[in-house]
């Protein structure tokens, strides 16, 4: 039978851990070059991780993680949360445990403390996150990298508006650059 678990990065089983390691290593490898080539954290500590699994007999079939920081933007700081590292095993894809892993994530944003939830993605998954409530930002930009001269991302976002305050900021998200930080969670 599957299981949905839910774990904060400190308590995640290894067993779970090395699984999701090893598919985010191949998935996304530019995470595990130079200094992180042998890095054995999914996400670090200061983002807040919360990984959200479905898992049968210890085998992992999808995974989501939400992460959390507070991110100043136009004028405001928003208690921002946003999934990451989304992902079902080859196997067991086509049969909605992404879409049930997605959602178990965005229902704990949705009841959470955030103004805001983000997810930033490559165009072919856009239309899977809009299917799953996420609303695509169009027109919206996101800066990366150093403050002093941030590049703009080539990742799509698309976001939830929680709080009072985060639907009232919408149109300065659509309209003016985001500052993410360093990098795209």
């Amino acid at each position: 039978m599957i299981q949905q678990l839910v774990y904060p990065e400190s308590q995640l089983p290894a067993h779970l851990r090395w699984q999701i390691l090893s598919f985010l290593r191949i998935e996304w490898p530019d995470g595990f070059v130079g200094q992180n080539r042998l890095r054995d954290w999914i996400s670090r500590e200061e983002q807040n991780p919360l990984s959200f699994v479905l898992v049968e007999n210890d085998i992992l079939i999808s995974h989501a993680q939400v992460l959390w920081k507070y991110l100043g933007h136009a004028g405001e700081t928003y208690n921002v949360y946003g999934l990451s590292g989304v992902f079902t095993y080859p196997a067991f894809r086509k049969q909605g445990y992404g879409r049930q892993v997605v959602a178990l994530a965005t229902a704990y944003i949705d009841a959470s403390d955030a103004d805001v939830g983000i997810v930033h993605t490559r165009a072919p998954t856009k239309e899977f996150y809009s299917k799953n409530g996420w609303i695509p930002m169009e027109k919206a930009v996101t800066l990366v990298g150093s403050e002093q001269s941030p590049v703009v991302s080539d990742q799509f976002m698309l976001m939830r508006f929680v709080s009072e305050k985060g639907k009232r900021g919408r149109a300065s998200f659509e309209g003016i650059p985001l500052y993410f930080g360093e990098d795209i969670w």
